[in-house]
């Protein structure tokens, strides 16, 4: 019976999946259809390539966009009084250091994390009391610990977005400082230096640090000061390198000296420390190594060399044993 029964909804559900395809396949003829018929039209070419535009940049929107974002973003605006303010600085921050910049990023982020850590919740006390047999006070004590986890984990996701992207940067952080050097004692202002840096093609060059010199010569464009543009840099990175190296340059512009000679001074100094980040982790390695070769390495050779021994130590002990019960 059962077997007759599944069949029965296969058989059901192939037919509807047929039909949807062959409805979905005769809409899209029809809107190709109307699509030309709408683009012969010369009088309303102009209004029905802007229908069409808008209707596909509506198409294009994802369900995150459209749905999850906005009502994030509302569950923000309904609890942002019980979210304390330095976390609230906190997720701001380290988004800008991410690479998301708009400002209301920080909403939907904490929006999302407190629906994630509803629904935690929520599926967490209806399993433990509906389907478990604790009692309700036990099922909320364990709903709460795994509802942390709606806290944790888009706060660990943002702390390596942040970390992969600083790493990025931090790369190529010293070459992008020999050619500014480069430029600057070739007769090129600063911004003039950066803005052709950050257009230059280079394989090497961090996509996110390319994304960054292009941000701050947009900002000088916008007619920001130099000084702010710089701190501004600074800041959305978060490398305390690059916070060195601004902080030089805005000195050096202040004091009047010279700046081709402090970025060359600070690019020494960014090599030597990329040096010694090297060797000390490679004077980790034997360290990190200890354990693994605990764990692999010596029960094997344990086995190789006790091996034989404890099997021949273990025939002698039965001959004796033999021995003496005859």
């Amino acid at each position: 019976m059962l077997e007759v029964v599944g069949l029965i909804v296969c058989v059901t559900l192939a037919l509807l999946m047929l039909l949807m395809g062959i409805k979905s396949g005769q809409t899209e003829k029809q809107q190709v259809q109307q699509r030309i018929s709408t683009l012969a039209t010369p009088t309303a070419r102009g209004v029905s390539q802007h229908k069409i535009f808008r209707q596909t940049a509506l198409e294009e929107q994802n369900f995150n966009e459209r749905v999850l974002f906005p009502f994030a973003q509302k569950v923000f605006e309904h609890a942002q009084a019980i979210i304390p303010t330095t976390s609230k600085s906190w997720v701001r921050t380290k988004l800008i250091q991410a690479g998301y910049y708009k400002q209301h990023y920080p909403q939907i982020f904490l929006g999302i994390q407190l629906l994630l850590t509803l629904v935690i919740f929520t599926f967490m006390i209806t399993l433990s009391t509906l389907f478990g047999k604790v009692n309700w006070i036990v099922g909320m004590v364990i709903s709460g610990v795994f509802a942390m986890a709606g806290v944790g984990l888009p706060m660990l996701w943002l702390v390596q977005q942040t970390k992969r992207r600083q790493e990025s940067i931090q790369k190529n952080l010293a070459d992008f400082l020999d050619l500014l050097v480069i430029s600057v004692e070739a007769g090129l202002a600063l911004d003039t230096a950066i803005f052709k840096i950050a257009n230059m093609k280079l394989a090497r060059m961090s996509p996110y640090l390319r994304e960054e010199l292009i941000r701050y010569n947009k900002d000088i464009n916008f007619g920001k000061p130099r000084k702010h543009a710089l701190l501004d840099l600074a800041e959305r990175t978060g490398l305390d390198d690059l916070n060195a190296v601004i902080n030089a340059l805005i000195q050096a512009y202040e004091m009047g000296t010279g700046v081709a000679h402090t970025l060359r001074v600070q690019s020494d100094s960014l090599r030597i420390k990329r040096l010694q980040k090297a060797e000390e982790k490679a004077n980790k390695i034997p360290v990190k190594m200890v354990l693994p070769i605990y764990i692999f390495l010596f029960p094997a050779i344990f086995v190789t060399i006790f091996g034989p021994m404890a099997m021949v130590l273990l025939e002698t002990v039965m001959t004796i044993f033999s021995s003496l019960q005859f």
